[in-house]
C-alpha cells in the first residue's frame, strides 16, 4: 500500500492535479472494521506502531484528532493555479486521517464491548468458584455452579473474534468448559445420593402408609360382617345375584369396548414403533458407516506406524550388529598384538650384565587360556557360577545368559531418575545384586585389573566389588582398576528396566593391564529380567480396598466373608482413592538360584495425582518395589480413565505366549498411555500387546467387558465377556413366562421392570447394536489373537446405557481369587424367592466349576463401577522359570 501511494504522489508531481485524484487509494467502506483498521493504519504508521491493546488506540485516536486539527488551520487553496495539487493533497490527506479516525473509534467500541464481556464473564466464574467451595454443596449447589460457568463461556463467546482479547477469550473457555464439566459430575453424584436418601424415606413413608391400610381394612371387615349378620341371608343373596348379573352385563361391554380400544390403540403403535424402527435404523445405519470411515482410517494409521516401527527396529539392530562386529575385530585385532608381543619376547636374547644396570620388571606372562583369565556370570541359569558358564557368555537372550535385577533406590521419592544419577552409593540390598567372578592366576598380581561396559548401557547399571569393607562401587569407565585379588566377586544391578531408551543389555569387559599394556581381556553380555504380569488366574495373597465410610461398609464386610476363608488376606486402605483398580499394576521378576528361583514384587505405579496416590505396599512383602513409566498425560473429560490399570490386563498362558499376553482398552482417540505399552513391548516376554475397541465404553477400560477365569482343572479356564445380546435375550425370557411385571435392578436408580426395560426400544436396540457392531467383532479377534475355541468364552448377560455405562451390575468386572469369583450383587428380578440373574452365571459357570460369591456393591455402581475395579490384588508370581517356558526351549 505504502509503495502504491508514493507512485500516486510520483504522478500527481508529473502529470497534475488530476490524474493525481484519480490514482490516489480511494478509503473503503466500514463494513469490514477491522480489515480497515489495519489498511488505515498501515498507510499512514510504521509497524511498531500498530496498536495491540485499547489504551493504545486512545492514544492513537488522540494523535489522529491532533493531526486533524493541524490540517484544518492550515489553508487549502492556492493563490496561484499552479498550486492547486497542493490543495487536491491537503484534500486528500483529510479524507485519509478522517477515515481513519473512523476505523479507530470502530476498533475502540468493538475492544470496549469485548473488555465489558471479559469483566462480566470474570464476574460470573469468581462467582461459581465461591458457590464451588461450599462445604457440604448440594445437588442445586452445583447446578447454580453449573449454570454460571456455561453463563460465563456464553459471555466469552460474544467476545469479537477480531478483538485483542479473542485468543485470552478461546484459553478462558477451554479453561470454564472444564470447570464446567466438573460441575456437571459433581451435581450427577449429589443428585445421585440424594435420590437414595429419597427413596429410603419413600420406602420406610409407604410402609407406614401400608400398616394404617391394613388396620383400616381390618376394622372395615369387622364391620361389615357384623352387618352381614343382620341381614336375611335369603335378600342378600337375591340382592347379590342380580347385581353379579347386571356387573357381568356390564363388565362383558366394557371389555368389548376396551378391546377395541386395544385394538386401534395397537395399531397406532404398531405403525409409530415401524416409523420409529426405520428411523433408528437409517441413523444406526449412518453411524455403522462412519464408523468402519473411522475404523479404516484408525487401522492405516496404526500400519504405518507398525511400519515406522519396524523399519527403526531394523535399524537399530543393524547399527547394533555393525557395533559388535567393530568390536570382535578391534578384540582380534588386539589378540594379535599380544601374540606377536609374546613372540617378540620370546626372541629377545638373554640380558648381559652391561644391559641390566639399570633392572627392570620382567615381563608377566599374558593370560592364553580361559583357566587363567576366568570372567563370567550365571549363563546357564543354574544358579551357581563355574567353567560351564563359558560358553555362550558374550551373546543374551531371553532363553539364555547372566540376568539382572532392576533395583530403583529411588523408593519412589520425587527425584530424578536413578540412571540419570552420576553418583553412585552402595547396595542397599545386597541381595538384589547379580553376581559375576573374576578368577586370575597367580601371574597377574602385578596387573591392573578393569571392568567397563558399554557407552549405551553404562548410565544404566552399576557395579560393584565385594571387599573386605563390604560393597563397594566399581569405575566402569577404565579410568580406576579394581582392588586386586584372585578372586574377585562383583555385583551387578540395573537402574531401569528395558524400555524406549534402552533394550535391557550391558556387554561388560574384564581387562588385565602391565605397564599400561593389555595382556588379556574378555567380555561377559548380561541383560535385565523382564518385568512380568501375573494373570487373574494366578494364586491371590492379598485383596486390597479403600474405606469410604458408611457407604461401602457392608461391601467390605462381605468382601472378608468371602475372601479371608481362601486363605488369602483383606487390606483396608483409609481415604485411599475409590477405584483401586487403577492405582498400580502388581508384577513381578524373576532370577535363577541353586536348585530354585528368587521371585521379587515390582509394580507399576499411576502417575495420575501423585500426592494422593502412594503406593501401596503388601503386607506380604513389605520390600515390594514400585516404579513409575513415562509422565502423567492431560486427557480430556471423556478419556480420563484411559491410563486407569484396569485398562492393562493379561491372558493366562496360550499357546505362543507362556507367561501370558497382554492386551489394552483403544478407545481411538485415546487409547492405554503409550509409554507403558512401549515398556511392555521392550520385555519382550508378554507382547505385543492387542489393543480392544472400547471406544463405547464410559470408561474405556477393557476390565469391564473381559475376565480371564480359573476353572477346577489346573491350568484351564474360561474367558467370561459382556454380551448384551444375553441381558435382552434374558428380558424376554422372563417376559415369556409371565414374569413382565417383576422389578430388575432393584434399590438402583435404574430400577424398572421388565415389561417396561422391553417397551423401551431404543434401549434394545442399542444393545442388540453394540453386540453386532462393538462385541461380535471383539470375539473373532480375541479367538484369532489368543487361539480361544468357543467352548473357552462365556457370553454374560450384561446391558450398556447410552453412554456406556452398566445399565445394571456388571458380572464381568469380577474378581477371582482361589477357587472363588468375587461378583457384583445384579440385583435381577426375584422369582419364587431367587435372584434369577444369579442363577444364570451359576448355570453359565457351572461346567467349568467355579464357585460365586455376590457382593453388595450399589454405592460403586452408582458411580459406574463394580467390584473389580474398586479392589487390587497381590497375586503369586510364576514358579517356573520364564526362560524355561519359552516356546525355544
Amino acid at each position: 500500500m505504502r509503495l502504491v501511494k508514493y507512485i500516486a504522489i510520483a504522478i500527481v508531481n508529473g502529470f497534475g492535479v488530476v490524474i493525481g485524484i484519480i490514482w490516489v487509494a480511494v478509503p473503503t467502506t466500514l463494513a469490514q472494521p477491522s480489515l480497515n483498521y489495519q489498511l488505515a493504519l498501515s498507510a499512514r504508521q510504521p509497524e511498531r506502531e500498530t496498536p495491540q491493546s485499547l489504551s493504545e488506540l486512545y492514544k492513537l485516536r488522540d494523535r489522529l484528532k491532533v493531526q486533524l486539527d493541524n490540517l484544518a488551520k492550515t489553508p487549502d487553496s492556492a493563490p496561484f493555479p499552479a498550486e492547486l495539487w497542493k490543495s487536491a493533497i491537503h484534500r486528500q490527506q483529510s479524507q485519509t486521517l478522517t477515515q481513519q479516525l473512523q476505523n479507530v473509534q470502530s476498533q475502540i467500541q468493538i475492544e470496549e464491548r469485548a473488555k465489558y464481556n471479559w469483566d462480566d464473564a470474570a464476574k460470573l466464574a469468581a462467582q461459581a468458584v465461591l458457590i464451588g467451595r461450599t462445604s457440604n454443596p448440594s445437588s442445586a449447589t452445583w447446578e447454580q455452579s453449573q449454570r454460571l460457568w456455561q453463563l460465563a463461556i456464553n459471555t466469552l463467546r460474544l467476545i469479537p473474534h477480531d478483538s485483542f482479547l479473542a485468543d485470552g477469550a478461546m484459553d478462558k473457555t477451554i479453561e470454564y468448559q472444564g470447570n464446567l464439566s466438573v460441575a456437571t459430575y459433581e451435581m450427577q453424584v449429589a443428585r445421585s445420593v440424594e435420590k437414595v436418601r429419597a427413596e429410603e424415606e419413600e420406602i420406610r413413608e409407604r410402609a407406614r402408609k401400608e400398616q394404617e391400610k391394613k388396620e383400616f381394612a381390618r376394622r372395615e371387615i369387622e364391620r361389615k360382617e357384623q352387618e352381614k349378620k343382620d341381614r336375611a341371608r335369603k335378600e342378600l343373596e337375591r340382592q347379590e345375584f342380580q347385581r353379579q348379573e347386571l356387573a357381568r352385563k356390564e363388565l362383558e361391554r366394557q371389555e368389548l369396548a376396551r378391546k377395541e380400544l386395544e385394538r386401534q390403540e395397537f395399531q397406532r403403535q404398531e405403525l409409530a414403533r415401524k416409523e420409529l424402527e426405520r428411523q433408528e435404523f437409517q441413523r444406526l445405519e449412518l453411524a455403522r458407516k462412519e464408523l468402519e470411515r473411522q475404523e479404516l482410517a484408525r487401522k492405516e494409521l496404526e500400519r504405518q506406524e507398525l511400519e515406522r516401527q519396524e523399519l527403526a527396529r531394523k535399524e537399530l539392530e543393524r547399527q547394533e550388529l555393525e557395533r559388535q562386529e567393530l568390536a570382535r575385530q578391534e578384540l582380534a585385532q588386539k589378540e594379535l598384538e599380544r601374540q606377536e608381543l609374546e613372540r617378540n619376547q620370546q626372541a629377545t636374547p638373554p640380558p648381559t650384565p652391561e644391559s641390566t644396570a639399570t633392572p627392570t620388571p620382567a615381563p608377566v606372562t599374558p593370560a592364553a587360556s580361559p583357566p587363567n583369565f576366568f570372567f563370567a556370570g550365571d549363563t546357564n541359569r543354574d544358579g551357581q557360577i563355574n567353567e560351564q558358564d563359558e560358553a555362550g557368555k558374550e551373546q543374551w537372550s531371553l532363553s539364555k545368559g547372566a540376568l539382572i535385577l532392576f533395583n530403583d533406590r529411588n523408593n519412589d521419592r520425587g527425584k530424578i531418575p536413578t540412571w540419570k544419577q552420576t553418583k553412585v552409593s552402595a547396595p542397599r540390598r545386597a541381595a538384589m545384586l547379580s553376581q559375576v567372578n573374576l578368577t586370575l592366576s597367580e601371574n597377574f598380581k602385578t596387573s591392573q585389573l578393569f571392568i567397563t561396559a558399554d557407552s549405551i548401557a553404562s548410565p544404566h547399571i552399576s557395579v560393584f566389588q565385594k571387599t573386605g569393607d563390604g560393597w563397594q562401587p566399581v569405575d566402569i569407565s577404565g579410568a580406576k582398576p579394581l582392588v586386586f585379588s584372585t578372586n574377585i566377586v562383583l555385583g551387578v544391578e540395573a537402574k531401569q528396566f528395558a524400555d524406549r531408551n534402552w533394550n535391557g543389555t550391558v556387554n561388560l569387559k574384564a581387562t588385565a593391564q602391565n605397564n599400561g599394556q593389555e595382556i588379556a581381556s574378555t567380555t561377559i553380555q548380561m541383560g535385565v529380567s523382564p518385568w512380568m504380569i501375573p494373570p487373574n488366574t494366578a494364586p491371590v495373597t492379598e485383596v486390597q480396598v479403600s474405606d469410604r465410610g458408611a457407604v461401602n461398609s457392608e461391601f467390605i464386610s462381605q468382601l472378608k466373608q468371602a475372601v479371608e476363608p481362601t486363605g488369602a488376606k483383606v487390606k483396608i486402605l483409609q481415604g485411599d482413592r475409590t477405584w483401586m483398580q487403577d492405582t498400580q499394576k502388581n508384577g513381578y521378576v524373576q532370577l535363577p538360584e541353586k536348585s530354585d528361583i528368587r521371585l521379587f514384587n515390582v509394580a507399576i505405579k499411576s502417575n495420575s495425582e501423585p500426592e494422593k496416590n502412594p503406593p501401596v505396599k503388601s503386607a506380604q512383602n513389605r520390600d515390594l518395589k514400585v516404579f513409575k513409566i513415562g509422565n502423567p498425560r492431560s486427557l480430556d473429560p471423556v478419556s480420563q480413565w484411559s491410563d486407569g490399570y484396569g485398562n492393562l490386563q493379561v491372558t493366562p498362558p496360550i499357546p505362543g505366549h507362556p507367561m501370558g499376553r497382554v492386551y489394552y482398552g483403544n478407545s481411538g482417540n485415546a487409547s492405554f498411555n503409550p509409554e507403558v505399552l512401549d515398556f511392555i513391548q521392550a520385555q519382550r516376554i508378554q507382547g505385543p500387546p492387542v489393543d480392544i475397541d472400547t471406544s463405547w465404553l464410559l470408561t474405556r477400560q477393557v476390565d469391564e467387558i473381559i475376565n480371564f477365569i480359573p476353572t477346577q482343572t489346573p491350568g484351564q479356564y474360561v474367558m467370561a465377556i459382556a454380551s448384551p445380546e444375553a441381558g435382552v435375550k434374558l428380558l424376554e425370557e422372563l417376559q415369556e413366562k409371565g414374569y413382565g411385571d417383576v422389578t430388575i435392578n432393584r434399590g438402583l436408580s435404574t430400577q424398572t421392570t421388565v415389561s417396561a426395560a422391553l417397551q423401551n426400544r431404543a434401549l434394545i436396540q442399542h444393545n442388540l447394536y453394540l453386540q453386532n457392531q462393538k462385541l461380535n467383532p471383539i470375539i473373532e479377534k480375541l479367538k484369532r489373537e489368543f487361539l480361544l475355541k468357543d467352548d473357552q468364552i462365556i457370553q454374560v448377560p450384561v446391558m450398556f446405557g447410552y453412554s456406556g455405562y452398566a445399565w445394571s451390575p456388571n458380572m464381568v468386572n469380577s474378581v477371582p481369587v482361589n477357587g472363588k469369583l468375587l461378583v457384583s450383587n445384579p440385583r435381577g428380578p426375584m422369582i419364587e424367592g431367587v435372584d434369577y440373574t444369579q442363577e444364570r452365571l451359576r448355570q453359565l459357570l457351572l461346567p467349568a466349576g467355579v464357585s460365586v460369591s455376590f457382593l453388595d456393591d450399589r454405592y460403586y455402581q452408582e458411580l459406574k463401577g463394580n467390584v473389580q475395579s474398586a479392589t487390587n490384588t497381590v497375586r503369586k508370581p510364576e514358579e517356573r522359570p520364564f526362560w524355561q517356558s519359552l516356546p525355544n526351549n
